[in-house]
């Protein structure tokens, strides 16, 4: 009889687990492609999407361990996890789970090595700061890879067939040091009237694309700070011409008014 017993509770469990790993009931399943980078991409604010089938996806893919530098093709299953009921506020309608990794294969890649400036500077493309690699503006992340404004990098990176890159390591990081000094801003942004698209901010009376270092402006208010400015690049470089040869990082804020 004992035996009995533990025969139907094991049964019973394993009818269970596999219940729990059937998962949800799936509006559709698909085979989908993914890249082996990851893009720059915008939903609530800045965030980074995986590339999937050749476009931006903005969801997460549960079960799945996503690693760079490979091609991935999955089978994926699409599912209500609101069951019907309205999701919460910046939550999507839908989620997706992984039903089965078919292959993953290492993506062909080029070894780059890069150098990046020290602050970024606004796009040409989109209203927000983008990176300069190699004295052009870069529109995109460099996958695992976190940058923090105020240092010179020199990366060593793979470059795939997307155009974009994925770190290999941070050859070399220096802090971009300079002469002390004091600059004024304007509460006001103008278009920087350097050929390309975008709104600059107004420093010393004249439209300046790049960012201030740890400088967080309140809005309508002009401003005179005590900055380090610092070279762009190093010795022998030059950048594009709308990428300024030099930048600031913020000491203090010596005086903040209300804008006329």
């Amino acid at each position: 009889m004992r035996t009995r017993s533990l025969a139907f509770l094991y049964l019973s469990t394993l009818v269970v687990v596999g219940c729990d790993l059937a998962g949800p009931e799936y509006i559709e399943t698909r085979e989908v492609t993914v890249g082996p980078t990851l893009a720059r991409c915008y939903g609530v604010g800045p965030q980074s999407c995986m590339v999937v089938d050749g476009g931006l996806f903005y969801d997460g893919i549960e079960g799945f361990d996503y690693e760079p530098g490979y091609d991935y093709r999955l089978r994926i299953g699409k599912y209500d996890p609101w069951e019907g009921n309205e999701p919460p506020q910046d939550a999507g309608q839908y989620a997706y789970r992984l039903i089965e990794q078919l292959e993953k294969t290492p993506a062909p890649s080029t070894p780059a090595t890069l150098s990046l400036a020290p602050t970024r500077v606004t796009c040409v493309r989109s209203d927000d700061f983008c990176l300069v690699v190699d004295g052009e503006l870069y529109d995109d992340l460099i996958t695992s890879f976190e940058y923090e404004a105020g240092d010179h990098y020199v990366l060593d990176a793979n470059l795939y067939r997307d155009g974009r890159y994925v770190l290999s390591e941070v050859a070399s990081r220096t802090r971009a040091a300079g002469a002390e000094g004091e600059i004024t801003i304007d509460r006001h942004r103008v278009e920087c009237d350097d050929g390309h698209p975008g709104y600059c901010k107004v420093v010393n009376g004249a439209p300046y694309r790049g960012e201030i270092v740890g400088f967080q402006p309140a809005h309508d208010y002009d401003y005179r700070l005590r900055v380090e400015r610092f070279d762009m690049f190093p010795e022998g470089m030059t950048g594009a011409p709308y990428v300024p040869a030099y930048g600031y990082r913020w000491l203090e804020t010596l005086e903040r008014t209300t804008g006329s």
